[in-house]
């Protein structure tokens, strides 16, 4: 039997071997026949006499994955066309008391598209994925998850099914069938709208509404509303509420004070005295984009002002949390948003490849965690048709998207798509020849379709027509900028697997980091649930099916090769677990801890007119497969070393100490609204032992919201100091004297391979239980690097990992 929601491969699995899961090895490339055959879905249902009674009957099918004949009793009601859309059906002439038959017959998306793409009079680009992503062509000509025919980061499924919920919707003259709310801010308040939609039988038709507003004591009733039948059967009006700005508290980000949400509820009574309702949770908090001339440069600022408080965005980018959508749990979705919170992340990228499943309501959740929400559409790293049924199509998408999701206050900006403005401007796909209609297609989408949309029906929030973008500068080029990667204007995407990634010189000096990141593999524990011994060396076909990256596996090698010395001994697997180990602690990160640093560094700081950074979302912060990607959270939550990397780099006040030309400079940054007095302690220690050999303070003043210089002082002079006679023999550790809450951060002077010293550290552990706790006591001999702990088996996380041992005593908490 079928599961509702569901979709066809999670429907074959049911009852079957952990072999035959679709992401068990080759599983992705072997069950290409499921999505290249076609597929029907039948069921038999009576109705009871409370239904039939009923003036109309209406067949509402939320979410459909992609292209199905939707047959009542032998007759086709409808098609569907977009996995994005709910559909609805008047089934009042069709539907029968004692016995019905619905058919959903699917057509393979697979084929559906290469029918459309054929349809199409010139090439749309590109045509098909990359061989290494074992995909299927042309995702781009329909309305599907654009990720689920393969991805550099996901397997290709090309998934089937009921994707969300299907009933019959029963009544005689209206029902409510949904509510959104913006507000228009005023000198001394606001005015709080609430459009509703209702769905009637014939019109004019009238009915009363009640509005309650729990925690600010408002129940407001508005009576004999009238509302006009239109062609679709679904009735729009809009009902406002006057409020003064001392009657509400407001929503902040994650750092910047509480996430103050209310509940909101309406009723609707019809004229014949039907009764249906509404509830949803709602925040008051006011968003800018900035972007203004900089006094010293030429070109323009890009940051977030919340509540007219400029806030450097941290965090990461989302990707879909499993490529069959019925397996993400509630449990995973609020594990991946506290690990959001507990990193300090105040921003998520919701990417453009899908609006998700049960993202569509368990991921806007960031409400309640104060995670701030980038917002894609769902276009991503392709050109798109333009033609008028394709338009049309994209219309009806966005409108429904928008009103479904504009009452989150976590949503703070929407992007037309992810990266095309760049694709087009330099000429991922050879496109250059042609250059004029592919922009011409361009504009026509995102500028001329659906930006107007989401500006009327929601002028409350920012609107990017892509991302990266020169954002307004973009826009006077006509929306496809020469240079979309500038410096001087908006957000940058960058990767560079190639440059030792500890270079802080090589990392862009942009306004605002939107993407940047590193591969990394998961844990060993986490590919043995996917894989067989014969699999588990970095170099296996199963390793290079799995990358989807090209030369994925050997950048990482490279780059652990320029800090540590690759894993080489006659135990294959424990150099595939070692290995793995190296690509977390160094790929990842440290590479992200030395980009994100300097990022946070630069909010204050001008480059010849670049930098002025605001954002740093590194890509990514979840996994849809076990699988080497660029994720700091693997495949069902477990923190990679880089996530701990983050707690610390994140932290609304930490420590930077980096090498400028062999002066060693430390940086505070800070996103509090206090200024911290302190004494900034930096501490020379050998690797021989535990007692240090020097140290230097300085009392420091940390200004609010600030990127400030605190220490310099040349590396040569402090070794010397420290009785150093050799830089491969010491490090450094700084930290704050009076503030235990901001990290202590430590500067290496020399690659890792070449330190001189280190001795096995024989760490001993006593464990004590508690309910829900396990604390660990560590002791060492001498120091250790990038210590990692393992709880196998157990789901949780530690206070600590991957951490320096400089001290003999650690106290360590895994919280399950």
């Amino acid at each position: 039997p079928a599961t509702v929601p569901g979709c066809v491969h999670t429907d074959w699995f049911q009852g079957k071997s952990h072999t035959d899961d679709p992401y068990y090895r080759f599983n992705d490339d072997n069950l290409k026949w499921i999505a290249e055959s076609n597929w029907s879905y039948t069921r038999t249902f009576q109705v009871d006499n409370e239904v039939m009674a009923q003036r109309e009957q209406w067949l509402v099918m939320e979410g459909i994955d992609t292209f199905a004949d939707v047959i009542l009793n032998g007759k086709t009601i409808g098609r569907t066309i977009n996995m994005f859309l709910t559909y609805r059906f008047n089934v009042t002439e069709i539907l029968q008391k004692h016995f019905n038959m619905l058919v959903v017959g699917f057509t393979s998306a697979v084929s559906k598209s290469k029918q459309c793409y054929s349809d199409l009079p010139y090439t749309v680009p590109p045509i098909c994925p990359p061989d290494v992503q074992h995909g299927f062509c042309h995702i781009n000509v329909i309305r599907k998850e654009q990720c689920s025919f393969s991805w550099d980061w996901g397997p290709g499924f090309a998934t089937q099914g009921i994707w969300k919920p299907i009933y019959l919707s029963a009544f005689n003259t209206s029902t409510l069938i949904g509510a959104s709310a913006l507000y228009n801010w005023g000198n001394n308040g606001m005015q709080f709208d609430l459009k509703l939609q209702t769905s009637i039988t014939s019109g004019l038709l009238s009915g009363n509404f009640s509005i309650e507003i729990k925690g600010l004591e408002i129940h407001k009733i508005f009576t004999n509303i009238t509302f006009p039948k239109t062609q679709d059967g679904i009735s729009s009006l809009k009902l406002s509420i006057d409020l003064k700005s001392t009657d509400f508290k407001r929503w902040w980000p994650n750092g910047y004070g509480p996430q103050t949400l209310y509940n909101v509820s309406i009723h609707h009574n019809s004229s014949t005295f039907e009764t249906s309702s509404r509830n949803f949770r709602f925040g008051f908090r006011k968003v800018e984009l900035v972007q203004e001339p900089i006094p010293g440069s030429t070109g323009l600022s890009f940051y977030f002002r919340i509540n007219d408080v400029p806030v450097f965005a941290k965090g990461a980018n989302w990707i879909p949390a499993d490529s069959f959508k019925s397996r993400i749990t509630t449990e995973r979705f609020e594990n991946l948003l506290g690990s959001a919170r507990d990193a300090h992340m105040n921003m998520l990228r919701v990417w453009g490849v899908g609006w998700g499943v049960r993202e569509t309501t368990r991921l806007y959740e960031a409400d309640e965690y104060g995670i701030m929400l980038w917002q894609d559409f769902m276009f991503a790293c392709a050109m798109y048709p333009a033609n008028k049924d394709f338009l049309a199509n994209v219309t009806q998408e966005v409108e429904t998207q928008v009103e479904r999701l504009k009452h989150h206050p976590s949503i703070v900006i929407w992007a037309g798509n992810n990266e095309n403005e760049a694709a087009l401007a330099t000429n991922w796909y050879n496109t250059s020849s042609h250059f004029a209609r592919y922009k011409t297609d361009y504009v026509a989408l995102y500028a001329d379709t659906i930006m107007p949309i989401v500006q009327k029906l929601d002028p409350s929030r920012p609107f990017l027509t892509s991302s990266p973008t020169n954002g307004v500068e973009s826009a006077k080029e006509g929306y496809v900028a020469k240079n979309p990667y500038s410096d001087y204007y908006g957000d940058v995407h960058y990767y560079n697997y190639n440059d030792n990634c500890l270079d802080w010189t090589k990392f862009p000096k942009t306004r605002f980091a939107s993407e940047y990141g590193f591969q990394s593999w998961p844990s060993f524990e986490a590919i043995q649930q996917v894989s067989e011994p014969q699999d588990w060396t970095i170099t296996s076909n199963w390793s290079e099916h799995r990358n989807h990256h090209g030369s994925g596996n050997q950048e990482m090698l490279s780059q652990i090769s320029m800090h540590f010395q690759i894993p080489d001994s006659s135990n294959c697997t424990e150099d595939f677990i070692n290995t793995i180990y190296l690509t977390q602690v160094v790929m990842q990160g440290l590479c992200y801890k030395a980009q994100t640093e300097f990022y946070r560094r630069a909010r204050n700081h001008l480059f010849k007119g670049a930098g002025h950074t605001m954002g740093a979302l590194y890509w990514q912060l979840n996994d849809i497969w076990e699988a080497p990607t660029w994720s700091s959270t693997e495949y069902g939550g477990k923190w990679k070393a880089v996530h701990y990397f983050a707690s610390e780099f994140f932290a609304p006040v930490a420590l930077s100490a980096f090498d400028n030309d062999t002066v060693l400079e430390v940086y505070s940054v800070s996103d509090m609204g206090g200024v911290i007095n302190d004494t900034v302690i930096v501490t020379i220690r050998t690797w021989s032992g535990f007692t240090p050999v020097g140290a230097f303070s300085q009392p420091v003043s940390i200004p609010v919201h600030s990127a400030s210089n605190l220490f310099q002082e040349s590396i040569g002079s402090l070794l010397h100091y420290g009785n150093c006679p050799y830089k491969e023999l010491c490090y450094l550790s700084i930290n704050l004297q009076n503030t235990p809450q901001v990290p202590v951060t430590h500067f290496f002077p020399v690659p890792f391979k070449t330190i001189d010293g280190l001795a096995d550290p024989n760490i001993k552990s006593v464990v004590k239980v508690s309910e829900n706790e396990f604390l660990l006591s560590l002791n060492a001999d001498s120091p250790a690097l990038f210590v990692w702990l393992e709880a196998s088996g157990i789901k949780g996380r530690f206070s600590e990992n991957a951490f320096v041992m400089y001290r003999p005593d650690f106290n360590i908490t895994f919280f399950s």
